[in-house]
């Protein structure tokens, strides 16, 4: 009986411990008030000199709560008493209380960093998610001022703040993120919260609702599928779309999500009642990928157009063109290159770029224009007259009518290569793709997808790569054009990107004496590797990166997904190398002005130039939009960079 009376005391003391802080500092109160009553009734019983009860316990209080008083008191009864109280004061009232409050302090700074509390912002960047672009789709934010600022003019926003929602924020997250960005690191721009995209609750916690805009860039991929990370970004939109309903849609914030599989992109438009962009992450890399197997050395002009220390395209709304002709626009920028026009289509845009010189700029319409800065892409205030400039013919192009390439490595993404290679209908591919993953589950994978093959031919090789006699057995240097991919089979990016190159080092030794080599493209998914591959042979793209640069500058100007589209997509707009000799130029000097009229000539739009022989410097080359009046000696085998239109 005795036991069982215990147990259950102990078990409500449990339960009042258990409550929380505030319940244990009304335990500890209720302890002190009672020792005092108890020994204030007892010392007023053996000890006389207390006038009343509540002096007596007054007295007790005093004793227990402030040690100071144990050597006031006199005779033997109420110095026992005092020693007692102090040393229960000591334990009860100082101890205790301290203990309470210090657990108190700690559980509140853990809540904190946990970031489980709401934020309260306005106009401010959302990220859905954590994921191997993150990191980088926040540092182009953060670096991209120039954008930041006029997005946030145009919300009535003064501060860039950027609110991550990962699915757990701990300390070693904030170092990896501190490390990453460096000295763009800043606490009050960017929040961490802990939580899941996928529940309603979570999402309130980064105030996506008076967001500007909201990034979902979509989960990694594993070998499996892509699956999961589509399903992801479909439950979050879902989520987001639902809780936003009532809203109106120009009040809402520009949604811009990332899909591996095309085939949800309608069901993603009908998800979300405001502006949105999707950005088919798989789709880019593999249009990318293969234009660079058509054109090696595109990667480097990618690179360049991306780094924020150069040339960037802009997008710019005048509407003082309304009207205005392309050929009277087409020489206007003293510092930019007019590409072309960006025109609204339904609740998206359409990018024209190279468009015909008699094309006219309509209410609504954009220029885009590559620039060093958005003010040196702004059109002059007087134009002029027109420029008189004959009647653009059709691009010639030559190409390679047919190309063996040899893919070493697989992932999710070569189904999407293998469509993209199958879109240029003038050219024939024949593809040997190697790989550990068994050829039949392969075949299997890529049968799914009901590929065109009329002018592609692929064939399965069953081996490990990084074995040199397996590779040697495949001759390298009789292909093309070689492509090592980032493999999904590892468990880390760092691992992956480890095989590739020991991949690459392989292909490298084996070609080394051969007098004709195929062009090499390693893609990785560290970008921190890239530095390894300077001065090598073969060029390297990051596709995490590539992906993050479009998310993060879709996000500060939507008009870039289409002027993107149409740059990586097959048909329409590609940049092309052409040797001077091709617009009748011979080796000399010339301004950058001479090209773009030699260009021009042609039906095309000179970029800028690639210098022969630096093919394996940082930039391989490549210099974008230099200055006009600068004069460059041009030799017969340097080449013009140009956009031009593939019918």
């Amino acid at each position: 009986m005795f036991s069982r009376f215990k147990n259950s005391l102990v078990f409500e003391l449990e339960q009042v411990i258990v409550r929380g802080p505030l319940w244990r500092f009304a335990l500890l109160v209720v302890l002190v008030a009672l020792v005092a009553l108890v020994a204030g009734l007892l010392v007023r019983a053996i000890a006389p000199g207390f006038e009343s009860e509540e002096d007596a316990i007054w007295w007790a209080f005093l004793r227990l709560t402030d040690p100071g008083y144990l050597g006031d008191d006199e005779g033997i009864a109420k110095s026992t008493v005092s020693t007692v109280l102090t040393i229960l004061g000591a334990a009860l009232f100082t101890g205790a209380l301290i203990a309470i409050l210090v657990q108190w302090l700690n559980n509140t700074m853990e809540r904190l960093e946990l970031g489980l509390t709401p934020v309260a912002l306005d106009a401010h960047f959302v990220l859905a998610g954590w994921n191997s672009r993150t990191l980088t789709i926040i540092e182009e934010l953060l670096v991209s001022q120039g954008r930041v600022e006029r997005f946030l003019r145009q919300r009535g926003a003064r501060r860039l703040r950027i609110a991550l929602l990962t699915e757990c924020v701990d300390a070693n997250l904030r170092q990896e993120i501190k490390l990453q960005l460096g000295e763009h690191w800043n606490a009050r721009q960017i929040i961490l919260r802990s939580g899941s995209p996928l529940n309603l609750d979570d999402l309130e916690r980064v105030d996506f609702a008076h967001a500007g805009a909201i990034l979902i860039p979509a989960a990694d991929t594993t070998v499996s599928s892509t699956l999961d990370a589509d399903t992801r970004t479909v439950k979050t939109l879902m989520t987001m779309g639902a809780a936003l309903k009532q809203t109106p849609p120009e009040e809402l914030p520009l949604m811009v999500a990332e899909i591996q599989d095309t085939r949800y992109i309608s069901t993603l438009r009908a998800l979300y009642p405001g502006s949105m962009e999707i950005v088919a992450g798989d789709e880019v890399i593999s249009r990318l990928m293969i234009q660079n197997v058509r054109h090696p050395g595109l990667s480097h002009v990618f690179s360049e157009l991306a780094d924020v220390s150069g040339s960037q395209i802009y997008v710019r709304e005048e509407s003082q063109l309304v009207g205005v002709p392309v050929n009277q626009l087409t020489y206007a920028f003293a510092e930019g290159v007019l590409l072309g026009v960006v025109r609204p289509q339904g609740d998206g845009f359409q990018a024209l770029l190279n468009p015909p010189n008699d094309l006219r700029l309509e209410t609504g319409d954009r220029i885009a224009v590559l620039a060093p800065s958005y003010k040196d892409a702004a059109p002059p205030e007087s134009l002029g007259a027109e420029v008189d400039l004959s009647e653009r013919p059709v691009p010639e192009h030559a190409v390679r009518a047919q190309r063996r390439v040899l893919i070493l490595g697989w992932n999710h993404r070569v189904p999407a290569l293998l469509d993209e290679f199958a879109s240029y209908p003038k050219e024939q591919f024949d593809i040997d793709i190697v790989s550990q993953v068994s050829a039949s589950k392969r075949e299997k994978r890529i049968a799914v997808e009901a590929l065109s093959t009329d002018r592609l031919t692929v064939r399965q090789l069953e081996f490990d790569y990084t074995l040199p006699a397996y590779l040697e057995s495949v001759n390298p240097a009789s292909y093309n054009n070689v492509v090592l991919l980032a493999s999904e089979r590892l468990k880390s990016g760092a691992e992956s990107d480890a095989r590739t190159i020991l991949g690459y080092l392989l292909l490298h030794d084996l070609m080394a004496a051969e007098a004709a080599v195929p062009s090499v493209l390693v893609e990785l998914t560290d970008p921190d590797n890239v530095s390894l591959f300077e001065n090598r042979l073969g060029e390297v793209i990051v596709s995490p990166v590539i992906v993050s640069h479009m998310l993060a500058h879709v996000a500060l100007r939507r008009e870039l997904r289409a002027v993107f589209d149409e740059l990586f997509s097959s048909g329409g707009c590609e940049i092309f190398f052409r040797h001077i000799a091709d617009y009748g130029l011979a080796q000399g000097e010339y301004s950058f002005a001479d090209l773009q009229r030699a260009a021009d000539t042609r039906g095309e739009i000179a970029i800028g130039i690639r210098r022969a022989g630096q093919e394996q410097m940082p930039h391989g080359g490549v210099e974008l939009n230099p200055r006009r009046d600068e004069h460059l000696k041009l030799n017969n085998n340097d080449e013009l960079i140009v956009l031009t239109t593939d019918e």
